[in-house]
């Protein structure tokens, strides 16, 4: 009996080695991969957790809305699990698209026409890009043309045979069709019907521009984040190419300090607000055209080294070459983290121009307010006018998340949803403005 269970012992202590042998090899093997993954991207560690601080470019200037159309109503979509805008880009890059062919300009009724097409998908850009900005964002040479053309929107037709994909300018109502195939629209039916959000909204074609009216009240769940701020040497470092920082100047003004690299780099940080100012005066010349525009302008997202999760181009100015990025919540933009956004990138003969928060959003925390109900458009419209505003004076009118410092924790942001207006080229709440 003993020389049997004496067996059974070798036995058992030989399969628990080989066991933990196996384990030993798994947990080596994925460790240098994982060791490989992390050495591939950009991470930075801001207060013991890791962010990411990279983007690809073509999510930073991808569409941030959603529009659909079926046969009796358009409705506004989100998904809070994934970005729906990325996978359907996904879907166009990997099709076979031709040169755009201009089908119609200064049509506004036929530009109406085709923004309310039954069984179609518009993807709606916050500001006005251009086709060899999207054709370069998609890897699509063939999309390339001269002279380049605006775009603010893409259709794409999805019923039956008449699947169909349009570039739309906004500004002079120009329609561009462009022939496709291998685009994979059951897919893109599928990941249409896979959304959390949906809102009744109306596209309007009206003074010349187009707006985006929602049509009954929505419900919006107030957001509150913990934020984190990156140290002075993190800028120093990244903008001042200075990793000892013994080339560096610094001067102090109240509660700015200036750092200077030499003559033409210049980083002034205002502890006030948090807001960081940087200039690069040896760089002079302005890109050319929209896509080096936009190259030079991640290049210098990326090289701040603020996490850029959720950071989208907002607007591009193309009068005074500048660009604003801000960040977005629960697919709407916030507002009030800065005057300019998240970040502002601005290019002039007299050098580039950077001015960006320290304050970054971590991590979400619970919401002590309750959810918010925000009225239908017109309801705005009415309101505005009201109270002696000249509805023709409204340039925008989008809902977005106001940045608030807590009262009772710094370390803590809450973002409120609220109608933003434009007007006089500035952005305020509806409370604002009516105030």
């Amino acid at each position: 009996m003993k020389r049997i269970s004496g067996i059974f012992l070798r036995v058992f202590l030989i399969i628990a080695i080989i066991i933990s042998l196996i384990l030993s090899w798994l947990i080596w093997t994925n460790n240098a991969k994982y060791q490989q993954g992390v050495q591939v991207g950009t991470i930075q560690t801001v207060n013991r957790r890791s962010v990411v601080t990279t983007k690809s470019m073509n999510e930073i200037f991808s569409p941030t809305k959603i529009i659909i159309n079926d046969t009796h109503s358009q409705r506004l979509i989100y998904n809070y699990k994934y970005s729906t805008v990325r996978e359907i880009f996904q879907q166009i890059k990997q099709a076979r698209l031709s040169r755009p062919r201009q089908i119609a300009v200064n049509d506004s009724v036929r530009y109406q026409k085709l923004l309310h097409q039954k069984n179609s998908l518009q993807l709606v850009y916050p500001t006005t890009l251009t086709i060899n900005t999207i054709a370069h964002l998609i890897s699509q040479k063939r999309l390339q043309q001269n002279p380049d053309a605006d775009i603010d929107r893409i259709v794409l037709i999805l019923q039956g045979q008449q699947q169909q994909l349009y570039f739309l300018s906004d500004h002079n109502f120009a329609i561009y069709k462009v022939r496709q195939r291998h685009l994979n629209y059951h897919r893109i039916h599928k990941l249409v019907q896979d959304n959390n959000f949906s809102a009744l909204v109306d596209t309007q074609v009206h003074d010349h521009a187009v707006h985006l009216l929602f049509l009954k009240p929505i419900t919006l769940k107030p957001v509150s984040y913990l934020i984190t701020k990156q140290s002075n040497n993190n800028y120093i470092s990244n903008l001042l190419n200075s990793k000892q920082g013994s080339d560096i100047t610094t001067h102090k003004i109240n509660d700015r300090i200036i750092y200077r690299n030499g003559m033409y780099r210049l980083l002034d940080v205002d502890s006030r607000n948090d807001l960081v100012n940087f200039v690069d005066y040896s760089k002079t010349d302005i890109p050319d055209n929209v896509p080096d525009i936009l190259n030079e302008s991640y290049r210098a997202l990326v090289k701040i080294g603020n996490p850029l999760n959720g950071t989208y181009l907002y607007n591009y100015d193309r009068k005074n070459q500048n660009l604003i990025f801000r960040n977005y919540v629960e697919g709407f933009p916030i507002f009030q983290q800065s005057k300019n956004g998240t970040v502002k990138v601005e290019f002039s003969h007299n050098g580039q121009n950077l001015l960006f928060s320290k304050k970054i959003l971590q991590v979400p925390v619970p919401a002590e307010q309750k959810s918010i109900r925000l009225p239908a458009t017109s309801d705005i419209i009415t309101g505005l006018k009201d109270n002696g505003y000249n509805i023709h004076d409204i340039q925008k009118i989008t809902i977005g998340y106001k940045w608030s410092d807590d009262s009772q924790n710094r370390e803590i942001v809450d973002l409120t949803p609220a109608y933003y207006v434009k007007m006089n080229n500035q952005w305020k709440t509806y409370a604002d403005w009516i105030n």
